[in-house]
């Protein structure tokens, strides 16, 4: 059964490096006309192999940080986070795309004690409002100001670090969460992202939470009671299903951790290990499941009308082949007049894309390899959304700087990660379900409309698996115990 799971294990990590591969280089090679993407993948490589050789060199440093206590160290970089991030979106408010414009509306009606003004348009895409009912609870404390968004997000972005911190922690040394840490500290894109009124923020640290939840119970599970799996189990819950509301990949994770525990994990199993887990997944299920009854039941009330239940615009659109997946103002005119056609059923017409969706992925034929390509790069190909959602605000030589930071940055860190996921395997353990749920995440969204921007939930997992690249990352091999 191990050599089962070994082989199981080579697989699966052998599909994430290829994935990842594969949208950075088919983005390059389909914009020979951008020189910056060449420009910026160069000093990716140069900047990986930088990092990579300076932890072999800064043992003293390394040392130092090993000895202090990582609850200190943590909290120097949190505060460090809030501090430079929080000055960023005092000096820098950029106008806010469309897309945002429309949670920061919802949001402002919702704490004002009113049904969102664009209800029909939130039944449809009921995710939305997922976002904007977390944000309006800050709102009406802290006043309907987009500062106060952006202060939200600037608190989520460092709990994420915080997050991501603890995981390298749990799986090297506080030398490697350290680094990890300030490298997220400084990504361009994510700086940018926090000045503004978006989901990507609050699903993420949420899922960064939930990673970190399972590593904490593999690690200190051998001397937890039933009790904590079974409380563990109803906060998971909770936190998928948030995920779910604000952005409906909610299922990934989960699907992501029956893999690992029946197929990839390969530790020693006892009936009593079984009966904890077992406890852990059916607490987990029933609070996500019920919880969505409730947040089902509230959508519907709230915006009316029952929500759509699939989305079929979505795949549509993800179907195109003219626009390679991405977002067509056709197909919303489509789906608008499928809305008016069934009363405003939203349910209903989202069915109706779906049956349409179904049609055009017969029609495509032999292309849908090369749709695939296309939407690989667009997710996966570069990271300049930041900077893109900000050009209003900028100058074009600021917005050309940005764009080659971004793209530097994010270079580097995937480069970093497909070197580290050859040590990941190493461990065998919880650290697998970083690049499990990548794979499951990229390959939902190869079905769906694209965007650049919905790279950002991997982001952190990059940066995670990046810290096991190197010849200074010989602590990941070691042996921790698990439950």
């Amino acid at each position: 059964m191990k050599h089962l799971n070994r082989v199981l294990q080579v697989f699966m990590l052998a599909l994430f490096a290829l994935l990842v591969f594969l949208g950075i280089a088919v983005w390059i090679v389909s914009n020979p006309g951008h020189r910056s993407y060449m420009v910026s993948l160069l000093l990716g490589v140069i900047s990986a192999i930088v990092l990579m050789l300076l932890r072999t060199r800064i043992t003293k440093l390394r040392t130092w940080l090993n000895n202090l206590r990582p609850a200190y160290v943590a909290a120097a970089f949190f505060l460090l986070c809030i501090t430079l991030n929080g000055l960023l979106v005092f000096c820098f408010q950029p106008v806010q795309a469309p897309d945002f414009q429309t949670f920061w509306t919802a949001a402002k009606d919702l704490a004002e004690g009113q049904s969102p003004s664009a209800s029909q348009y939130l039944a449809l895409f009921p995710h939305i409002l997922g976002y904007s009912w977390f944000l309006s609870l800050f709102l009406r404390f802290f006043g309907s100001s987009i500062l106060t968004a952006a202060l939200v997000n600037v608190v989520l972005n460092a709990l994420a670090g915080l997050s991501v911190f603890y995981l390298c922690k749990l799986w090297s040394d506080t030398a490697d969460a350290a680094v990890a840490f300030l490298i997220w500290i400084l990504c361009p894109s994510r700086l940018l992202y926090s000045t503004m009124c978006l989901s990507e923020p609050y699903y993420t640290c949420l899922l960064m939470l939930f990673f970190l939840l399972i590593a904490g119970m593999e690690r200190n599970g051998n001397a937890w009671r039933l009790v904590v799996f079974f409380v563990s189990g109803l906060l998971a819950g909770v936190l998928l299903r948030g995920i779910n509301t604000a952005r409906p990949i909610g299922i990934i994770p989960i699907i992501a951790l029956v893999i690992w525990k029946l197929l990839l994990d390969d530790t020693k199993k006892d009936r009593k290990k079984t009966a904890r887990w077992g406890v852990f997944f059916l607490t987990m299920l029933i609070s996500y499941w019920c919880l969505g009854t409730v947040w089902n039941r509230y959508t519907a009330e709230i915006l009316g009308q029952p929500p759509a239940s699939v989305p079929g615009y979505s795949i549509y659109v993800g179907l195109n082949p003219e626009t390679k997946g991405t977002y067509s103002d056709e197909d919303m005119e489509l789906l608008t007049e499928r809305y008016r056609d069934s009363d405003y059923d939203a349910d209903a017409a989202q069915r109706s894309m779906l049956e349409t969706a179904k049609e055009r992925f017969h029609s495509l034929g032999a292309s849908v390899p090369k749709l695939i390509l296309h939407k690989l790069g667009t997710l996966l190909g570069y990271d300049e959304g930041g900077a893109y959602y900000s050009k209003e605000s900028l100058s074009p030589r600021s917005y050309a700087i940005l764009c080659v930071l971004s793209n530097v940055w994010y270079y580097c860190i995937v480069l970093l990660a497909l070197l580290g996921s050859l040590r990941v395997i190493e461990i065998r353990r919880s650290a697998l379900l970083l690049p499990l749920f990548a794979i499951g995440l990229i390959l939902a969204q190869v079905i769906v409309e694209v965007a650049a921007r919905y790279h950002y939930a991997l982001v952190p997992v990059f940066l995670v698996m990046a810290m096991a690249a190197g010849p200074g990352s010989k602590t990941w091999t070691r042996e921790k115990g698990s439950a």
